[in-house]
């Protein structure tokens, strides 16, 4: 069967981490029509092929093949399905999907299994942008015990931090980073300015500023603005521009009120008055 053979090549391959050779013969072995393989050997190759994904750090086409890995071990009644689904579970936070992969139909039943329980409350978190509850289960849970897993830490809590900065920094044109630093778990400064220069860098990404690294501020220019700071030099001169409205309007108060006094009248003089000004 070639899909065995296929199969058998592709593990080679990655114990000896040769990538550029696994993707040939996964590609190869993807285009495969007619003939139906064994589930569990179509799974060890979306496995495999969701492992050399996430080496290149391709994480959608990494979901697509665990997902598949795990419906395939799941047909065959094979108890790898649990490590494929947190494999799953991870590549979806990695590349910041808003949809659960416990919602499902598949994977459904499985969420409130104790092997995978703590994956549920994870990608729980990580959609609530819970950052504490994140870190809390990483810590004290049994997840890192997987050394694929394990792998991949760094690069998910980059993404949860990423996810949270974006939404701290919505209402702010200016913020300090060590404010920053603390809505983030108590992260090092760096690791702050390592998390904004590539979405400053970024472009589309909707953040337009700059780091004064001697201050430790974080200038945030919003639609409209053109400056660093530019938020509250607006704020000053709208409070300057209302205050030039404010004394202009009583200047004309204390005109009309002498021109009253003048004529003598509480209210003679207005309405001929009021019709000059029109006119």
């Amino acid at each position: 069967n070639q899909m065995e053979i296929y199969a058998l090549q592709i593990q080679l391959c990655w114990r000896q981490g040769e990538l550029g050779k696994l993707k040939r013969i996964f590609d190869l072995a993807m285009s495969v029509r007619g003939g139906i393989p064994h589930p569990r050997t179509l799974a060890l190759i979306q496995e495999l092929g969701g492992k050399m994904h996430m080496s290149s750090k391709h994480y959608e086409a990494a979901s697509t093949s665990f997902f598949q890995a795990f419906k395939s071990y799941d047909e065959a009644g094979d108890p790898s399905r649990l490590r494929c689904l947190k494999y799953l579970v991870m590549a979806s936070m990695l590349h910041a999907s808003t949809i659960n992969p416990f919602d499902s139909q598949e994977a459904r039943p499985y969420r409130e299994d104790p092997e995978i329980q703590q994956m549920t409350n994870l990608v729980q978190a990580f959609q609530d942008n819970d950052i504490q509850a994140f870190e809390r289960i990483l810590k004290k849970g049994r997840i890192l015990e997987d050394e694929f897993i394990a792998q991949y830490i760094t690069d998910l809590l980059r993404t949860i931090r990423t996810q949270v900065l974006k939404k701290i920094l919505q209402p702010y044109t200016r913020i300090t980073l060590k404010a920053i630093a603390k809505e983030l778990n108590g992260i090092p400064l760096a690791e702050v300015e390592s998390l904004l220069i590539p979405l400053l860098l970024e472009a589309g990404n909707g953040l337009d500023g700059d780091i004064d690294q001697v201050e430790g501020v974080l200038y945030l220019n919003k639609a409209g603005s053109s400056a660093p700071g530019v938020g509250d030099e607006t704020e000053e001169a709208t409070t300057l521009a209302l205050q030039e409205m404010a004394d202009a309007l009583e200047t004309l108060s204390i005109s009309i009120a002498s021109t009253k006094f003048r004529d003598g009248s509480g209210g003679g003089g207005g309405p001929q008055m009021m019709r000059s000004m029109v006119h």
